[in-house]
């Protein structure tokens, strides 16, 4: 990964990729693959798909923070298999192997394998 300037930062979901979130409730980090995304604007703001049915919601909800990062063709079976299991009873990074990369801007962990890592804050919901 490499620093890349927040007004271009769009750029990583154009035109919305198949993406991973995750989540901090305060106690554990989660992750949950998210087909639908889309960029709003260029400030940047961006939009995600998701809801009660997912374990992720409620800590999305409360904390309004994530972070979204991009996987790479390389992590398609990694990626189906994090949207095919449940954060409610399942460490999705130890079973996957992937690597929680502290944050600079929010408590949601960073995928150090992924290709990019976009630090989010909830402004509407």
């Amino acid at each position: 990964m490499r620093p890349l300037k927040l007004s271009r930062s769009f750029t990583l979901m154009e035109p919305g990729p198949v993406v991973l979130v995750t989540t901090r409730d305060g106690r554990k980090n989660n992750i949950m693959t998210i087909s639908w995304t889309m960029v709003l604007d260029f400030t940047p703001a961006f939009a995600i798909t998701t809801g009660e049915w997912n374990h992720s919601y409620t800590a999305l909800r409360k904390n309004k923070e994530c972070v979204i990062a991009i996987p790479g063709a390389d992590m398609l079976d990694t990626v189906v298999g994090i949207g095919t299991c449940s954060g409610a009873d399942t460490d999705k990074f130890a079973k996957f192997g992937l690597t929680p990369v502290p944050g600079k801007q929010v408590k949601a962990p960073l995928i150090k394998e992924c290709l990019a890592n976009i630090e989010c804050r909830v402004v509407a919901s």
